[in-house]
């Protein structure tokens, strides 16, 4: 069964016109002009559109320094008019990006990718969390509820944006928890007896139903293209249906989401 995360995102939208609209405006930064990173920004700026928020994109050079990056991201963050500022990742290998990202201050990092928010977070103190949680949260709760004290969850990919925070979240909620690195030899003998499988490997079709038990949860995070040039996720569909297993869909499946909890996260920080 596919989980649509377009129509779960709209529901979050929705639950967000209800509120109290924040009078600060939205920034988002981008180095370059790498083709994936335009089309994610624009996916956020049209939901920010669909809020009536003031959504503004600032772009750099590809070739800027990591200080030069770092300064500008303070600049840029320092108004108190601005309610959020994010840097679209990946930034060129050269840039250091920690050192970037921790330019941006915990009060107004939607993202929540700067070592303070982060730490906040890690701490139980955070006031928001990293999207990539919040959506595994948001499908977790409708497809299985809050009580995963019986199950077991594999994480494919120990990558800093999915991996890490999403693992740290279902540590303490899920009976047994396996982190694979996507590098994994044996990484398809390893999901035969779980019950969610949460991926952000980004390798296309990296495993498939035939993998997997009846019944098996997959939150797909990977986005890559096939052999073919289509837009793909780690999982290969193929036979899901057959064995019962809910998955969401590449693309539109944890993408709209994702937008839909960064925008969530602004809200809170400007409440």
């Amino acid at each position: 069964m596919i989980i649509d995360g377009k129509a779960i995102s709209e529901e979050v939208l929705a639950r967000l016109r209800l509120l109290p609209k924040p009078g600060q405006f939205f920034g988002a930064v981008l180095v370059g002009d790498d083709p994936a990173s335009i089309n994610f920004l624009k996916q956020k700026e049209n939901a920010a559109r669909e809020l009536g928020i003031d959504f503004r994109l600032y772009e750099l050079a590809g070739d800027i320094t990591t200080d030069a990056l770092r300064a500008e991201v303070g600049r840029l963050a320092e108004p108190k008019n601005c309610g959020a500022l994010i840097v679209q990742l990946p930034l060129p290998e050269r840039v250091n990006r920690y050192y970037v990202l921790n330019a941006v201050p915990k009060t107004k990092d939607a993202d929540c990718l700067g070592e303070p928010a982060l730490g906040a977070f890690y701490t139980g103190r955070g006031r928001v969390a990293p999207p990539s949680v919040a959506t595994a949260e948001e499908i977790i709760k409708r497809e299985l509820g809050d009580d995963l004290r019986g199950l077991k969850a594999v994480v494919v990919g120990a990558g800093f944006l999915i991996g890490k925070p999403v693992g740290f979240w279902l540590q303490n909620r899920v009976g047994e928890l396996v982190v694979l690195d996507a590098g994994v030899r044996d990484i398809h003998s390893r999901l035969g007896d779980a019950d969610i499988v949460v991926s952000g490997a980004g390798k296309a079709h990296l495993f498939g139903a035939e993998h997997l038990k009846p019944g098996t949860l997959v939150i797909d995070f990977g986005f890559n293209r096939n052999e073919e040039g289509k837009v793909v996720g780690d999982f290969d569909p193929a036979g899901a249906d057959e064995k019962d297993i809910r998955y969401t869909k590449t693309p539109g499946g944890t993408g709209p989401l994702l937008v839909a909890k960064l925008y969530e996260n602004f809200y809170t920080l400007n409440s």
